[in-house]
Protein backbone atom coordinates (compact mmCIF):
# COMPACT_ATOMS: atom_id res chain seq x y z
CA UNK A 1 0.00 0.00 0.00
CA UNK A 2 1.04 3.57 -0.29
CA UNK A 3 0.46 7.05 1.00
CA UNK A 4 -2.30 7.39 -1.60
CA UNK A 5 -4.15 4.46 -0.03
CA UNK A 6 -3.83 6.01 3.44
CA UNK A 7 -5.25 9.31 2.16
CA UNK A 8 -8.06 7.57 0.28
CA UNK A 9 -9.11 5.67 3.39
CA UNK A 10 -8.92 8.83 5.50
CA UNK A 11 -11.10 10.74 3.03
CA UNK A 12 -13.57 7.85 2.92
CA UNK A 13 -13.68 8.01 6.72
CA UNK A 14 -12.59 4.40 7.14
CA UNK A 15 -10.38 4.66 10.23
CA UNK A 16 -9.68 0.93 10.53
CA UNK A 17 -8.59 0.57 6.91
CA UNK A 18 -6.61 3.81 7.16
CA UNK A 19 -4.80 2.46 10.24
CA UNK A 20 -4.05 -0.83 8.46
CA UNK A 21 -2.78 0.98 5.36
CA UNK A 22 -0.62 3.22 7.53
CA UNK A 23 0.83 0.27 9.47
CA UNK A 24 1.62 -1.59 6.26
CA UNK A 25 3.36 1.46 4.79
CA UNK A 26 5.41 1.95 7.96
CA UNK A 27 6.41 -1.74 7.97
CA UNK A 28 7.43 -1.51 4.32
CA UNK A 29 9.56 1.57 4.91
CA UNK A 30 11.17 0.15 8.04
CA UNK A 31 11.98 -3.11 6.24
CA UNK A 32 13.54 -1.21 3.35
CA UNK A 33 15.61 0.96 5.70
CA UNK A 34 16.83 -2.05 7.70
CA UNK A 35 17.73 -3.94 4.54
CA UNK A 36 19.68 -0.94 3.26
CA UNK A 37 21.51 -0.63 6.56
CA UNK A 38 22.41 -4.33 6.62
CA UNK A 39 23.63 -4.19 3.01
CA UNK A 40 25.76 -1.12 3.78
CA UNK A 41 27.28 -2.85 6.81
CA UNK A 42 28.05 -6.00 4.82
CA UNK A 43 29.66 -3.92 2.07
CA UNK A 44 31.75 -2.05 4.63
CA UNK A 45 32.91 -5.33 6.19
CA UNK A 46 33.83 -6.71 2.77
CA UNK A 47 35.75 -3.52 1.96
CA UNK A 48 37.60 -3.81 5.29
CA UNK A 49 38.53 -7.42 4.54
CA UNK A 50 39.77 -6.49 1.07
CA UNK A 51 41.84 -3.66 2.57
CA UNK A 52 43.35 -6.02 5.14
CA UNK A 53 44.25 -8.53 2.42
CA UNK A 54 45.83 -5.76 0.37
CA UNK A 55 47.85 -4.60 3.39
CA UNK A 56 49.00 -8.17 4.06
CA UNK A 57 50.07 -8.59 0.43
CA UNK A 58 52.01 -5.33 0.55
CA UNK A 59 53.69 -6.39 3.79
CA UNK A 60 54.73 -9.70 2.21
CA UNK A 61 56.12 -7.87 -0.82
CA UNK A 62 58.07 -5.50 1.42
CA UNK A 63 59.41 -8.45 3.37
CA UNK A 64 60.53 -10.18 0.18
CA UNK A 65 62.23 -6.99 -1.02
CA UNK A 66 64.04 -6.63 2.30
CA UNK A 67 65.27 -10.22 2.09
CA UNK A 68 66.56 -9.74 -1.45
CA UNK A 69 68.28 -6.50 -0.42
CA UNK A 70 70.02 -8.32 2.44
CA UNK A 71 71.13 -11.09 0.09
CA UNK A 72 72.55 -8.54 -2.33
CA UNK A 73 74.47 -6.85 0.49
CA UNK A 74 75.91 -10.17 1.64
CA UNK A 75 76.96 -11.05 -1.91
CA UNK A 76 78.63 -7.68 -2.40
CA UNK A 77 80.50 -8.11 0.91
CA UNK A 78 81.74 -11.52 -0.21
CA UNK A 79 82.98 -10.08 -3.50
CA UNK A 80 85.04 -7.43 -1.69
Amino acid sequence: MSVEKIIAEALAENPVQMKEAFEEEVRTRISAALEEKVNAKMKAEMDDEEEEEKDEDEAEEDEAEDESDEEEKEESKKKK
